[in-house]
């Protein structure tokens, strides 16, 4: 076990439901904003394949956090459902990517124009 407490004073469980409330409120507003003002898709809202996409991953992501604190509630120990933990799993994949390719990105913006930055930034 990785932690005893949660942000060193409170339960695991009431961590648990508050990390899962929080990813309900962020799921439940994009599906139901779901058109030009989402968060995280916002270049690429109006193209066709964005709800079909954006909505299974959306689905899934709310009941998985409702499942958190539901099973944090009612302290249940359960296996969790392998569909679930597989896009729990590409989505973390996919985010260290993005990361990656930023910070990449980042690298090679701050070498590119290293003469005209001002110092303190290399």
């Amino acid at each position: 076990m990785f932690f005893k407490k949660c942000c060193f004073f409170l339960p695991l469980n009431v961590g648990c439901i508050i990390i899962g409330a929080i990813f309900i409120t962020f799921h439940v507003g994009e599906l139901i904003t779901h058109s030009d003002d989402t968060i995280f898709i916002k270049q690429v809202s109006h193209k066709w394949w964005a709800p079909v996409i954006m909505s299974p991953i959306l689905t899934i992501g709310t009941l998985s956090s409702i499942l958190l604190v539901y099973a944090a509630s009612k302290l249940v120990r359960s296996k969790p459902s392998p569909i679930i933990l597989a896009v729990q799993v590409f989505i973390i994949v996919l985010l260290v990517y993005a990361w990656l390719v930023v910070w990449s990105y980042y690298i090679e913006l701050l070498f590119a124009y290293e003469d005209e930055l001002e110092t303190g930034y290399v």
